[in-house]
This record gives C-alpha cells, sequence and structure tokens, in this order.
C-alpha cells in the first residue's frame, strides 16, 4: 500500500525518471510499461462505457476476428488472408460472441505459427470528452511489414468487410492497414480521403496518434519507454534498448519521434481542418486553434502528445486529466 501523508491523506506521486546514460533498469521500464498499460485500460472501459451493448460487442470480438480466418465469421474472405494478432488470447466474451455467428467454432491456439498481425489500435475520440453515440471509431491495423502485394490486399479486403460489418451493426469503424517500418520512413499510403489526411501531416498524425491510441491488442509502442527528457535522442535509445536486448523486439511495435514536428505541416492541417469542419465543425474549430498555438509555440513547448507522455512519468494517471480534448 502506498505511503499516504497523514495530513492530506493523498497518496504521494512517484515520479518515474529513468537515465540511461547511468544504465537501463529493467524494473523501471517494466513501471513505466504498466503505467501506460494501466490509462490504456481505464480508457478502453471508459470507451466501451460510453457504447450500446452491441457495439462494444462489436469492440470486444474485433481481434479475434484478425486472430482467425473462420468462414462463418464477420470478414472472412480466404484462408490463405494474414491472420494471428501478436500474444493476443481471446477473452471469454469474445468466445461467446464469435459462438453466435457458429455454435461448432472452437479457438485453437496456433503457437508456431508467427502473427501477421502487430498491434490494433482504436485512435481519435473514442472514450474522450469529444465521444458521442454518432462517433466513429478508427482502427489502426499494424501489420507485419513483410506482407507481400497479395497478403496486403486480402487483408484490406477482409478489413473492409468487417468495417461493413461493425456498420450494419451501427457502428461506423474505419480501418487503416499500417506498417510501422513504411511509417517511419514516411513511404506509407498518401492517398487522401474523407477520413485520412494522408502523409501530408505525418509527426502530426503521430502526434495525435500517441496522445489518443488505445491498444485494442498487440504489441505496445515502443515510444512509451523513451523518457520524455531523451525524446531528441530517440533513435539512440531505441536502437540500445533492442540491440542489448533490453525489451523483447517481439513484444513492441515503433512508429518513431514526435521531437520534432515540422511548422510546414502545420498549414496543411489548417486546410484539412477546414474540410473535416462541413462534418464536425467543433472538433475542428478546437484542432485549427491547436494548429495555431503550436505554430506560435513549437518547438520552444512540448506538443501535447509529450504533455501526455510526461503526466504518465510523473504519476498523472486519471484518464479525465489526460483526456485529449481535456488537453488541448
Amino acid at each position: 500500500m502506498p505511503y499516504r501523508d497523514s495530513a492530506s491523506r493523498a497518496p504521494l506521486k512517484k515520479v518515474l525518471r529513468p537515465d540511461f546514460a547511468e544504465g537501463v533498469d529493467r524494473k523501471l521500464l517494466k513501471q513505466v510499461r504498466d503505467r501506460f498499460l494501466r490509462v490504456n485500460a481505464d480508457r478502453l472501459d471508459k470507451t466501451n462505457a460510453a457504447l450500446a451493448q452491441r457495439h462494444r460487442d462489436v469492440v470486444a470480438i474485433l481481434p479475434l476476428l484478425y486472430q482467425v480466418n473462420h468462414p462463418l465469421l464477420p470478414g472472412f474472405v480466404d484462408r490463405e488472408t494474414p491472420r494471428g494478432v501478436s500474444g493476443y488470447e481471446p477473452c471469454k466474451e469474445a468466445l461467446a460472441i464469435a459462438r453466435t455467428f457458429s455454435q461448432t467454432f472452437r479457438y485453437r491456439q496456433e503457437r508456431r505459427r508467427k502473427p501477421e498481425i502487430l498491434s490494433i489500435f482504436m485512435m481519435g475520440s473514442s472514450g474522450t470528452l469529444a465521444h458521442s453515440e454518432s462517433s466513429d471509431i478508427d482502427l489502426w491495423l499494424c501489420h507485419a511489414p513483410d506482407l507481400s502485394a497479395s497478403s496486403h490486399a486480402l487483408l484490406a479486403e477482409k478489413a473492409r468487410k468487417i468495417d461493413d460489418w461493425a456498420n450494419s451493426q451501427g457502428l461506423e469503424l474505419h480501418t487503416f492497414l499500417m506498417d510501422a517500418q513504411a511509417f517511419r520512413r514516411q513511404e506509407a499510403d498518401t492517398s487522401v480521403d474523407s477520413e485520412s489526411s494522408g502523409s501530408a501531416q505525418h509527426y502530426l498524425l503521430l502526434d495525435e496518434f500517441y496522445r489518443t491510441a488505445i491498444l485494442v491488442a498487440g504489441c505496445y509502442p515502443l515510444w512509451w519507454l523513451i523518457p520524455p527528457n531523451l525524446e531528441t535522442d530517440y533513435p539512440t535509445y531505441t536502437d540500445m534498448l533492442l540491440g542489448k536486448r533490453f525489451l523483447k523486439e517481439s513484444e513492441v511495435i515503433d512508429f518513431g519521434s514526435v521531437a520534432h514536428i515540422p511548422k510546414n505541416e502545420l498549414v496543411g492541417a489548417g486546410l484539412w481542418q477546414l474540410y473535416k469542419s462541413l462534418d464536425a465543425p467543433y472538433k475542428s474549430v478546437l484542432k485549427l486553434l491547436l494548429a495555431e498555438v503550436y505554430a506560435q509555440e513549437l518547438p520552444h513547448k512540448p506538443c501535447l502528445s509529450m504533455v501526455f507522455k510526461q503526466a504518465v512519468y510523473d504519476d498523472e494517471l486519471e484518464v479525465e486529466g489526460l483526456d485529449t480534448y481535456y488537453l488541448i
């Protein structure tokens, strides 16, 4: 039990300040990871609390749909479609939902098979002040970097079918296939549509991802484990943590650093939000104001994803205070 001050009876905050220059403390790394996972679990609980039961069922079964290729489950395309989510074990709820589609469904863990889905994240307004019954969900489906073109096409078709099924349940779902390695090299899909601004806002998109993403299943972001004061040397420390095996590469996914957000992205962000304001004027106004503040204050003050990260390291873990729209 944490020590409580006799006057305030409030628990003392335990600030974490890893200093990799003096060596890496594996126990401290685990504490950092566990803090982010706690925040993540609280955010997921808050998201589910705001959803109707049939929408919670969609979210609960999503990882299982990508774990297996079962012809009677939503999204089935082909038995050769990439499958398997890193580290995923379905819960009883997901298995029960799956059996509503097929009473004969039996889950078998393929331990010798290398998973082809690294992570599944929700991002955006899910679980925040901006969430409403009409809010959609953006899903990042992060796949292995070595998928062939044909495998990628099969996975994209499966994602489209799952989106269509979710929409038929009244939950607007938009799934984006992501390759973290290609993203870091800024070689990700550059298409622009009503739900994606393409690669023109690479760092701003990453900033939004890090402060809003909810890990549904799979690998957690390596970014969590790089202390805020070391972010400017991000590649050095990620290479050290992985190269010296302080972390298992199979446990993390790396989209890169947000230490430097180019000012030229802010112009495009403003134009994009003007376009988006046709559908969501209030959220767009907030994001326009954020772009204006970034233009004035970066790089002398931190971006919001770094504010979020610093708060977690400072033991400020209440999800209400970490709500991205509250921070904005």
